[in-house]
């Protein structure tokens, strides 16, 4: 299906670049008008052609919540690909609706599902101890999926990693300028540098704001992270996944 090389989550093979969503689903950190543009004009039919052409240049997984619009998006390019996406899910919304949304990705190939990183960001702590976050994972391995989670503080990346926590993947920000990286770059730099876990790396571009015509140059300096496994870049249309994907295709040395 791919010629993109791989990286192992508790068997799964989960390729080294994934399509985000933020700047389909009106998630753009930029401005409220571009969200709300964003919403009006991305129909799930139109988020699907962006698949589409994903899956053409043989990228076909894809990160982001357990939204509605996405699951229908997906099922969608599917059925006018014939070829099944890898969905690495993540929750939002409020924590009570967990099982809710983990029914919702029935049907989908969706084996790995990951905590929300506003939800780590914020989550209650307690002697250094996320205040019951096991409820949520133990959730998520009962349902017959792999628990990963997102955050972007260094800090609390760290003490879920040493603290002994269900969890088998990280999703967390890397990029040049160190956007959405709290408190600092170099504490989530640090703290993906020891984990034995494998890193998703997201907004590896800084949400838009990289160098104009230097966009290999942002690609490959966070492929070169320690830690990082693969990387998550979100693509606003066709010509942007046929853009980027060539990039990454050059970094990873894919013909």
């Amino acid at each position: 299906m791919t010629g993109f090389p791989t990286f192992d989550v508790e068997g799964v093979k989960v390729p080294k670049l994934l399509i985000g969503i933020n700047s389909l689903l009106g998630w753009s950190h930029t401005s409220v008008g571009r969200d709300r543009w964003i919403r009006r004009y991305y129909t799930a039919r139109r988020i699907a052609r962006v698949f589409e052409r994903c899956m053409e240049l043989g990228v076909y997984g894809v990160l982001g919540p357990v939204w509605p619009r996405l699951i229908e998006a997906i099922k969608i390019a599917e059925k006018e690909t014939g070829e099944r996406m890898l969905f690495v899910s993540t929750t939002i919304g409020e924590p009570r609706e967990t099982e809710k949304q983990l029914r919702m990705l029935d049907g989908l190939y969706s084996p790995i599902c990951c905590i929300h990183g506003a939800w780590t960001d914020s989550w209650p702590l307690e002697n250094g101890r996320f205040v019951g976050l096991e409820k949520y994972l133990r959730l998520i391995r009962r349902s017959g999926r792999i628990p990963g989670l997102a955050c972007h503080n260094g800090d609390r990346l760290r003490l879920v990693d040493e603290g002994d926590y269900d969890v088998s993947l990280f999703v967390t920000p890397v990029n040049k300028m160190g956007f959405y990286m709290y408190p600092t770059m170099e504490s989530i730099l640090e703290a993906i540098g020891k984990t034995k876990r494998p890193v998703i790396a997201i907004k590896p571009l800084a949400s838009g704001r990289f160098d104009e015509g230097k966009i290999r140059e942002w690609l490959e300096w966070v492929f070169c992270q320690k830690g990082v496994s693969g990387i998550c870049v979100g693509f606003m249309s066709e010509e942007e996944a046929e853009e980027d994907i060539a990039h990454v295709k050059h970094i990873l040395g894919i013909k």
